[in-house]
């Protein structure tokens, strides 16, 4: 696996070199690198492009072992297919984020499709939605136009454990009975079934100084590859007079489906919980 990571590195090289070359004007700002191999944030999967190629699940630490640009993590994807390679890049620069992705040989380092997507927003993390398509050059790739544009989720700083479940069944009012396999759904464990209507209610202490949470919830469509989310909405959750942290949210007019709560402090960790929201019994 040696030379395919080889050829990985050389290919996001070459994607690269055009970012570093912008980055040398001073009036477009400087590229600033900083090695971060204990950093840990989740993968972004980006999904919904147009451009087929770029949808994948970007990892940091895929890329000399995970780097920061411009104070942001650096997220990379590489698929081998006999010679020929899809490979893509998430990056911060002075304007905002971008994602580049191509197809390329892995023996010329010809590439046959390239396309760019950006995103103003100077956001710490990679944005979910706002993203629009800067460039395509996809002639081989037959009659496609890059639209529309992906939207991403994922890319938050890993969960650290400041979260302390304070529901009656871990986070959540309910979950599995003493004796029963919780089961495992695409990339997640599910905690609690609902039926549609009622309320997905839980709590949770933080650990330190912490103000209020962030609690936001997906929709999810569940791959073969990976799990891809649709943000529903979100919401912040303040601590109650005991110091805990406790939410609802309402399943009127969901459809039947897997869907993912994201806890999270303000730029710090977070925890994921998923639930099947059912139909309501007859």
């Amino acid at each position: 696996m040696e030379s395919d990571r080889r050829v990985g590195v050389v290919g996001v090289a070459v994607m690269l070199v055009a970012l570093l070359l912008v980055g040398a004007v001073p009036a477009l700002g400087q590229v600033e690198w900083e090695e971060c191999p204990d950093c840990c944030f989740e993968d972004v999967v980006v999904s919904g492009a147009g451009a087929w190629w770029a949808n994948a699940r970007y990892e940091y630490g895929e890329f000399e072992e995970g780097r920061l640009l411009n104070g942001r993590p650096l997220f990379y994807f590489l698929e081998i297919n006999g010679d020929i390679a899809r490979e893509g890049v998430l990056y911060y620069f002075s304007s905002g984020w971008n994602i580049e992705a191509m197809i390329l040989n892995t023996v010329t380092l010809d590439w046959y499709c390239n396309v760019e997507y950006c995103n103003p927003s100077d956001a710490l993390t990679p944005p979910s939605t706002g993203w629009v398509l800067n460039m395509i050059d996809a002639l081989d790739c037959g009659s496609i136009d890059g639209q529309p544009a992906p939207t991403l989720s994922g890319g938050e700083p890993c969960p650290t454990g400041d979260l302390t479940p304070a529901g009656t069944v871990g986070f959540l009012d309910r979950g599995w009975v003493e004796g029963e396999e919780p089961p495992v759904v695409g990339e997640m464990t599910v905690s609690a079934v609902y039926g549609i209507g009622e309320l997905v209610t839980g709590c949770c202490t933080a650990t330190g100084d912490v103000s209020y949470l962030t609690l936001t919830w997906y929709a999810v469509t569940i791959g073969d590859d990976y799990d891809v989310r649709e943000p529903i909405d979100s919401k912040v959750v303040r601590a109650g007079s005991d110091g805990c942290f406790c939410f609802t949210i309402e399943t009127t007019g969901w459809a039947p489906g897997y869907y993912d709560l994201r806890l999270g402090i303000p730029g710090e960790g977070c925890e994921w919980i998923r639930v099947e929201v059912v139909p309501p019994p007859e």
